[in-house]
């Protein structure tokens, strides 16, 4: 399980508003003095996100929360997010390439292969038991 602190913010029946701060890894880096990236995340500053989580604990506006997302759904969903469109886009310009080897048609499969996964994703998160493996969850109070 991969464990961050949020803050309610607010209640609203059986879901939770939480907002957590962002952290780079520069903050346990020990180069981070003499490094772009740390001066970068300097400027940058602070941000933060907010989203809505399944109310499953007794919380008020103001706790700090313990929220996880397990690890393995975490990396089945980036695998079907990132990886597959990358494999249809490949397979279908290289199909392209082999079968019509024209560089205006190659382009146009390569876009019509994205478009493929971006809707087979679609389909495959709306039948799964993924989306909401992936989807952060409260674990305790601090």
């Amino acid at each position: 399980m991969i464990e961050e602190t949020a803050l309610v913010i607010e209640i609203d029946g059986h879901s939770v508003l939480l907002e957590t701060q962002r952290k780079s890894a520069c903050q346990t880096c020990s180069v981070k003095s003499g490094c772009g990236t740390s001066s970068l995340a300097k400027v940058v500053g602070k941000r933060s996100s907010r989203f809505t989580v399944e109310k499953t604990l007794d919380v008020k506006v103001g706790d700090s929360v313990i929220i996880a997302v397990d690890e393995n759904a975490l990396v089945q969903g980036s695998l079907l997010i990132y990886l597959l469109p990358l494999i249809f886009m490949l397979v279908t310009g290289l199909l392209a390439e082999y079968v019509f080897v024209s560089e205006l048609v190659t382009i146009l499969s390569v876009i019509a292969g994205f478009i493929s996964a971006m809707i087979f994703v679609r389909y495959v998160l709306s039948q799964s038991t993924l989306k909401k493996a992936i989807q952060p969850h409260l674990i305790r109070r601090v």
